[in-house]
């Protein structure tokens, strides 16, 4: 099997390949592009602001954000999630405001939220799922009170798929009038799953570029609501607030950040080569070939079910309910740790799939697998055949039968 290629499952890590096009706009803007935005004055650079102003609209117009000033480009999901919840919770208050957050969450919530909760800048409250990793949006909303400043919720869980409710919960925080903001960790779910920030009342959305948009890793972005941030009042009366300050090529001669979206949130130079990589990527994908891949993606997984689910030892892990999850199955074999049995799919089949806790512990500990050492992921993408799942599938009964 030497000469065989790679079968990769782990599109739920990072895509791979990468969106038709992306190669050739790396190449290119390397070779005649790579200015500084919104500095100089001279026309290569302003040909390099209108790239990054072209960026910012495709997001926008995915999201559904009302202006493309509210799309805050970052280093990826995990700078915009410790930048909406750090600008947010660091600042003076009369008593330590209240969190609402999940059992389904990320590290990239869940570290930054336990510094702040240990240093006792928060009350932190943890909504707990059930063993198929599902929220309740209705134990979320009992939580919430006067004190409540976030509600942190993760889209769809990287650990076993299972999305969550956030526009129920969004949408009700608005129709009660509450001044709660919600926060949405998108990473695995903006580019593959339909998201309308206004229609769903979110206030913050943290994006990865590299994962479902298929774009380069290193850049991902931070939407703003209104709410969280208006720029028509007092900048430093908003409840969100910058935590890195520099240069942003926009009133420098203030000692303070830019009153004005996206500059005041953008400090330093930004990841231009990223960004235009990202740009290929979103222009090379439309909403109905978004909606094929998802579906193309849970044919796939319902495929792999099927041929595995009788598997002996062999436990699935998540909804059933295709609808009710991303393209991702996660999986334990009974007396195979996932480490060791990701090792065999690599080393004797070829097959990439990322095993262990996923940077979710939470997550596991809610489904049951963290003292398993977590589970053995697989997640198809777009160019995965339905040969690969077979072949996938036909690999992990070898296995199982072999223990």
């Amino acid at each position: 099997m030497a000469d065989d290629p790679y079968i990769y499952l782990d599109h739920a890590c990072t895509s791979f390949p990468k969106a038709p096009g992306v190669a050739e706009a790396i190449d290119r803007f390397i070779r005649t592009s790579a200015f500084n935005p919104s500095r100089s004055g001279y026309a290569p650079a302003q040909s390099t602001t209108r790239m990054m102003s072209q960026l910012r609209a495709s997001l926008a117009h995915l999201l559904g954000s009302p202006s493309s000033d509210r799309i805050i480009l970052t280093s990826g999901a995990t700078h915009a999630l410790n930048m909406a919840l750090m600008g947010v919770l660091e600042r003076p208050w009369d008593s330590p405001p209240r969190v609402v957050t999940t059992s389904m969450g990320h590290n990239a919530t869940v570290r930054p939220l336990a510094r702040l909760h240990r240093l006792g800048v928060i009350d932190l409250v943890e909504v707990r799922g059930d063993t198929q990793g599902r929220i309740d949006a209705e134990q979320i909303l009992a939580e919430i009170d006067e004190r409540c400043a976030i509600v942190c919720m993760t889209h769809a869980s990287n650990a076993c798929g299972t999305i969550q409710p956030v526009g129920e919960v969004g949408r009700a925080i608005r129709s009660r009038g509450l001044n709660t903001l919600l926060l949405v960790d998108g990473a695995q779910t903006v580019g593959i799953l339909d998201i309308d920030v206004e229609r769903d009342g979110i206030d913050l959305l943290a994006f990865s570029g590299h994962k479902a948009l298929r774009g380069p890793t290193g850049i991902g972005g931070l939407y703003v609501s209104q709410r969280a941030f208006d720029g028509s009042g007092d900048p430093d009366a908003q409840p969100l607030q910058p935590v890195l300050a520099g240069g942003a090529g926009d009133a420098s001669a203030q000692p303070i950040m830019p009153a004005t979206l996206p500059a005041r949130f953008e400090p330093g130079t930004p990841n231009t080569l990223g960004a235009c990589a990202l740009l290929a990527a979103v222009h090379a994908t439309s909403p109905e070939q978004r909606r094929a891949d998802l579906a193309h993606e849970r044919r796939l997984i319902a495929r792999l079910r099927e041929q595995i689910r009788d598997v002996p030892a062999l436990r699935l892990i998540g909804p059933e309910d295709q609808h009710l999850t991303t393209g991702v199955q996660s999986i334990v074999i009974e007396g195979i740790p996932p480490h060791e049995l990701a090792a065999i799919l690599d080393h004797e089949y070829r097959i990439c799939a990322r095993a262990g806790l996923h940077c979710a512990p939470k997550a596991h500990e809610t489904l049951g697998t963290l003292a398993s050492g977590g589970t053995l992921r697989l997640s198809p993408g777009p160019t995965t055949s339905e040969d690969e799942i077979d072949q996938a599938a036909r690999a992990l009964g070898e296995i199982a039968v072999a223990v």
